[in-house]
């Protein structure tokens, strides 16, 4: 018998490599009855290959906006909220009554989907570094909110974030991965954030007001990463077969830390202006993602001296950035003042830039 080609996938191979009919029927598997199309459409569930990358990179930017413009519009609703606590859990219940947080809401929804579709043709550590650019928007976006320009100095520590951020990625030249991960990997990734987020909401009590939104910001972009890596293999699943969702634990994993990202964050807002939550968490959500990228989906980067050394370079260009950013002090905006607060709670939104990494 003549005996023809069938394809398996390595586990940490990007190339399928043939393996005879018999040895796959001995092995247990079925072999196909014709030769397919090739390896890549045989494990389009499986491998992530280059021909999608620039769609889900558009996607991703496209996301970034939108997050960029929920941040903004979210911000200024929940910086109005008065609470005599450092965390707030039950700020979605409040703020959901707000118009402008709603209009804010329908910006996230969107950036979400476009998100999805990023995450489900791209690599983690690709897409990561795209959205960050939300930095860049939602904080331009603010500047012009409150009626004032971004200093030069301003501008190129933002731009130094996001740049060191993709430039660090980029020089590793990702590789491999798989489309999907495991519950279990993905279960622990979710429980680690959720450690992490508790132990931000309990030192935010005893710290100032920019210094609560700088926690808020590490454990809102932590638990963010986390949500990107689920979102990558939701969005596989439900691509391929809508109601296998139900009996899958990974959405609901999702759902649970999606709504721990999304209070945490707008408890960020709350505490003090964009400027001091948003490079906290605009770093922590691609690094986060990323390394969940590597560990969980088994993406790769390059380990070459020169590559190492440009990598140093751009997180050292990042870190800058940040520091910058935290050391800046933004101008109260023009406006109308907002309503009184308790005793160590922030301004409005309108006046709370005195604070704002002053």
């Amino acid at each position: 018998m003549r005996a023809e080609a069938t394809w398996r996938h390595g586990a940490g191979n990007d190339v399928a490599r043939p393996v005879s009919r018999q040895s796959a029927v001995a092995a247990g598997g079925r072999a196909p009855a014709r030769a397919g199309p090739g390896p890549v459409a045989q494990m389009a569930g499986r491998a992530v290959t280059g021909a999608g990358q620039p769609l889900a990179v558009a996607l991703a930017l496209a996301a970034s906006i939108c997050f960029a413009v929920a941040a903004v519009t979210q911000q200024r609703a929940a910086a109005r909220l008065p609470s005599q606590r450092a965390f707030d859990p039950a700020v979605l219940l409040r703020l959901i009554r707000r118009p402008a947080w709603l209009a804010g809401l329908a910006a996230v929804i969107a950036g979400f989907v476009l998100q999805a579709g990023a995450l489900g043709l791209g690599r983690l550590v690709v897409i990561e570094p795209v959205l960050a650019t939300s930095l860049l928007f939602a904080l331009a976006l603010a500047a012009r909110r409150d009626r004032r320009r971004l200093c030069r100095a301003e501008w190129a520590a933002a731009v130094a974030v996001i740049a060191g951020l993709a430039v660090f990625l980029a020089a590793g030249q990702p590789t491999g991965g798989q489309r999907t991960a495991g519950a279990g990997a993905l279960g622990l990734a979710v429980a680690a954030a959720a450690v992490l987020v508790g132990a931000c909401t309990a030192l935010a009590g005893r710290v100032p007001d920019r210094r609560r939104a700088l926690l808020f910001g590490i454990g809102a972009g932590v638990a963010a990463g986390v949500t990107d890596s689920l979102v990558k293999s939701v969005a596989v699943v439900a691509a391929g077969h809508v109601l296998s969702l139900a009996a899958d634990v990974r959405p609901y994993l999702l759902i649970a830390v999606g709504l721990l990202t999304f209070t945490i964050q707008q408890n960020g807002y709350r505490a003090a202006g964009l400027a001091a939550f948003l490079p906290a968490f605009a770093v922590m959500e691609p690094v986060c993602g990323a390394l969940l990228g590597l560990i969980i989906y088994h993406e790769r980067l390059s380990g070459r001296p020169g590559q190492i050394a440009v990598e140093l370079v751009a997180c050292a260009a990042a870190a800058w950035g940040i520091a910058r950013l935290a050391g800046s002090a933004w101008p109260a905006a023009p406006g109308r003042p907002g309503p009184s607060r308790p005793a160590g709670q922030t301004e409005p939104a309108v006046a709370a830039a005195r604070e704002d990494l002053g």
